[in-house]
């Protein structure tokens, strides 16, 4: 187990700090956080402080907390980090005083310490991205570097006529097109504000409270432990956005309980990995990519979450009847009423939690901006605090939410400059319009054949990646694609994202359900096999955005009816055939499995009412011998 789980353990494992480098870490966290807490209420000063500052503390915060390799001190920082801390401040902050003379005087023209600070900031940024997340994203970020200059010995296509180091170095550092460009504009001005928003309101006592409510809500049930995991994670998701940050959040406390319970390691750390990941597209919050989603369909964050409502809801209950069904197969039993509290008094208790979220939801329909939403949504927070003595948040815990903002934000943002690099080597060579001719070509214009590649290569790009790492990635290459085969825009780049989410759970690099199975003792590779089991929707999602946008609130009210109510039975229907357990109770026999599995993929891509009806003949079928058994019983009991 230790040897598959290497890759994981190694790369983003953080330090212990102690003594005058914690403090060190501490100031800087919070100042970086209540700066752009500050910006997200009253606006930022320049575009160039914005994206610039962002960059640099969070490269100042990676090389203090992530250690360069397994021979580096575990409790404090050492003189290469402090290199690296030196080049970060000195390059980035160029950048940023820089800047306006570069836009008014040097466009094209960039002079020797242009030149020289590129190169220091772009080796700066690779080593952020390399501490945190491991050696994927640098790796890519560089083969588009090296195609730029290699351009006319690429094969077909991608050739060009290739560019000078002088002018890679301009492009990459000097312009707002590449690492400083949209990926790193929308990270500081949106996704960070929510980062800290999520780390208020975890430690206001939200997130014991969502914890609690899932245990009251589902813990008596069978296979309680498991359906607590699920419902915490969708609750807790909302809040993180992040798969492994939810793993390691609300597994600590499911996925013991679900071993307990009689869950199998692996299957324990499975369900939790699969609901973690569903936290990223859960709304009102959702992940970061879902910004930068927004951002680059130019659509509306509202509009995006109120899309997403219906595919994650549809994920959550596949998720929960799979656990259900387990439950079934096993014969395994919920939580003893002494460990379960009351619905009601959990509510009684916090039910006032749910405002900050309320207050975010309003905002955003009357029109205000995520980040502003964010910043009243913190300071609703922080107020409401206030209401149960042991949650009030002072001085002390306020500290402890910006540092624990810049602490997450230290392992989601590490990516950025290495995706802006990726973006502007795209950009600059014109490869997206090329990859996307490439990908129509291999499909041979079929829809079906193109999505196909589009997973594979989500999963290929993810391996070690993050989620938002891999959407940028694609949003830019494969995007295109879908949407010149006819798929509209945003159903074009919500089924990329879709896509990039599950590189979360496809081995043999699943980094969410390596942090399942190193909770729960599980092997890595069974873990990983087992959440792709659980999450088998999360794979047929980007097919069915692509044919069915009704799922996605596209169309007229008929559509996007038609296309839920197919959508539910089918992912009943399919979670029944793949876990071959009856609902009342019992295994069931191939023949019936096959019923509700020809049923689960007619139902879930409702092309006509005739199709559907064949799918609802299939369930019917199915469910015979089901209902033929319920009313026996009761005449039984009669």
């Amino acid at each position: 187990m230790q040897r598959s789980n290497w890759l994981f353990n190694v790369y983003g494992s953080k330090r212990t700090l102690t003594g005058v480098p914690a403090l060190a870490f501490n100031l800087v966290a919070i100042g970086f956080c209540a700066f752009y807490l500050y910006t997200s209420g009253f606006g930022i000063f320049s575009t160039e402080s914005n994206r610039g500052i962002y960059l640099m503390l969070t490269s100042v915060l990676v090389f203090l907390i992530f250690p360069a390799g397994r021979w580096s001190p575990k409790t404090r920082p050492e003189i290469l980090d402090l290199v690296f801390i030196v080049a970060a401040v000195v390059s980035l902050g160029y950048w940023i005083d820089q800047y306006v003379s570069y836009a008014i005087f040097r466009v094209s023209s960039p002079n020797a310490y242009d030149l020289w600070m590129g190169g220091v900031a772009i080796v700066v940024m690779l080593e952020t991205s390399r501490r945190a997340l491991g050696p994927v994203i640098p790796v890519i970020a560089i083969l588009f570097l090296l195609q730029l200059y290699f351009g006319p010995w690429l094969p077909g296509r991608l050739s060009h006529p290739g560019m000078s180091v002088e002018r890679i170095l301009e492009f990459t550092f000097s312009t707002q097109e590449a690492m400083f460009g949209v990926v790193a504009a929308t990270f500081a001005t949106f996704v960070f504000p929510f980062i800290i928003f999520g780390a208020f309101l975890e430690r206001s006592g939200a997130g014991a409270f969502f914890m609690e409510l899932g245990t009251a809500v589902a813990g008596r049930w069978r296979g309680g432990p498991a359906k607590i995991s699920v419902l915490t994670s969708a609750l807790f998701g909302s809040i993180s956005g992040s798969s492994v940050a939810n793993v390691v959040t609300t597994g600590a406390f499911t996925i013991p309980l679900m071993k307990r319970t009689g869950f199998k390691p692996h299957h324990a750390g499975a369900i939790e990995a699969i609901a973690s990941t569903g936290g990223q597209f859960m709304p009102p919050v959702m992940g970061a990519g879902v910004f930068i989603l927004a951002t680059l369909t130019e659509t509306s964050y509202l509009t995006i979450a109120l899309m997403n409502i219906i595919p994650a809801t549809m994920f959550f209950v596949f998720v929960l009847m799979m656990v259900d069904l387990e439950a079934v197969r096993t014969g395994l039993k919920g939580l003893p009423p002494s460990e379960t509290p009351s619905v009601r008094s959990v509510l009684a208790g916090g039910w006032y939690f749910f405002l900050p979220l309320v207050v975010v939801i309003g905002l955003l329909f009357n029109g205000y901006t995520p980040e502003f939403c964010a910043f009243w949504g913190t300071l609703a927070t922080i107020a409401l605090s206030w209401i149960r003595k042991d949650t009030r948040m002072g001085p002390s815990r306020i500290g402890q939410s910006l540092v624990g903002g810049a602490q997450s934000n230290a392992a989601a943002g590490a990516a950025i400059g290495s995706l802006g690099i990726i973006i502007g080597g795209i950009v600059l060579a014109g490869l997206g319009l090329k990859f996307s001719a490439v990908l129509v070509d291999f499909s041979g214009g079929y829809l079906f054949l193109a999505l196909i590649l589009v997973t594979l290569i989500s999963i290929i790009i993810g391996m070690g990646s993050s989620t938002t790492g891999s959407y940028i990635i694609l949003s830019v290459v494969a995007a295109p694609a879908l949407i010149q085969l006819g798929v509209p825009t945003v159903a074009a780049h919500l089924a990329v994202f879709y896509a990039a989410c599950l590189s979360n759970i496809t081995p043999p690099v699943c980094v969410a359900a390596f942090a399942g199975a190193a909770i729960a003792g599980a092997d890595p590779m069974k873990t990983g096999l087992a959440a792709l089991k659980y999450g088998m929707t999360l794979i047929l999602m980007p097919f069915t955005f692509a044919y069915v946008p009704g799922i996605l609130l596209m169309g007229d009210t008929f559509d996007i009816v038609h296309s839920t109510i197919a959508y539910l039975l089918g992912v009943l229907a399919l979670a029944v055939a793949l876990q071959g357990a009856d609902p009342i109770g019992g295994r069931i026999g191939p023949v019936r499995r096959g019923l509700f599995g020809m049923a689960g993929l007619i139902l879930l891509f409702p092309a006509s009412l005739m199709l559907d009806a064949l799918g609802l003949a299939f369930l019917a079928a199915g469910l015979l011998p089901s209902v033929n058994a319920a009313f026996g019983v009761r005449r039984t009991n009669a």
